[in-house]
């Protein structure tokens, strides 16, 4: 699966920037002979370089989000490459104290009755939403056997990702803080990969989850 890189030319974005600011400067030393009209001239020019700033800063986090997108994808297929069942593998993407660790763990191959095969793995990426603050996304994501993408379930929390892969059922071997009943529930892949499937948790319900295609 591809994505695409967005790209923006910063070059002329700052030249203009600084050129705003000098022009600015140059105002606010004369600012005590300005008539009213020209005061409100030059707030106009805070305003626009103020929203200059904020959307230099929005691109600045869409292209670090995508650039540490594309590093989770090198990293998803080093760990469909080396095939070792069970291995998890811990990075800091986004470089901030306090935000998680990217947790990728390859969990083998399932054969379904229908003879084909998909290699499945988990995925708790974590990524920058502002200079300072990160999220994280959790998927069990399938290939095939050409380590190409196939698709994958979102499900949220990394609690709610499956630890490992028997007999082509997904497993869940404990139970998290918020779900008592997740311990020893599975997801049977054995028939193929199912459009939703329900993971109970509590006596109250539980969740249910989605399969998007890489189309």
């Amino acid at each position: 699966m591809q994505t695409n890189h967005l790209k923006f030319d910063f070059g002329w974005f700052f030249v203009f920037v600084g050129r705003e600011w000098l022009y600015l400067r140059e105002r606010m030393a004369t600012l005590k002979s300005m008539s009213i009209l020209t005061f409100m001239k030059m707030n106009r020019k805070i305003i626009l370089l103020i929203m200059c700033l904020l959307i230099l800063s929005s691109f600045t986090i869409i292209d670090k989000a995508s650039s540490e997108y594309i590093k989770l994808q090198k990293l998803e297929q080093l760990a469909l490459k080396e095939n070792i069942i069970g291995k998890a593998y811990l990075y800091d993407l986004t470089g901030k104290k306090g935000c998680n660790k990217t947790r990728i763990k390859y969990l083998g191959v399932v054969r379904t009755n229908q003879r084909k095969l998909y290699k499945v793995l988990t995925s708790f990426f974590v990524f920058s939403t502002s200079n300072d603050m990160c999220h994280g996304t959790s998927k069990i994501k399938i290939y095939d056997m050409k380590n190409r993408y196939v698709g994958e379930y979102y499900v949220g929390m990394p609690e709610s990702l499956p630890d490992t892969l028997q007999e082509n059922k997904l497993l869940y071997l404990e139970n998290s803080e918020d779900c008592n009943l997740r311990k020893t529930r599975f997801i049977n892949l054995a028939n193929g990969l199912p459009k939703t499937f329900f993971i109970p948790c509590t006596k109250d319900g539980g969740d249910e989850y989605s399969f998007s295609n890489g189309n």
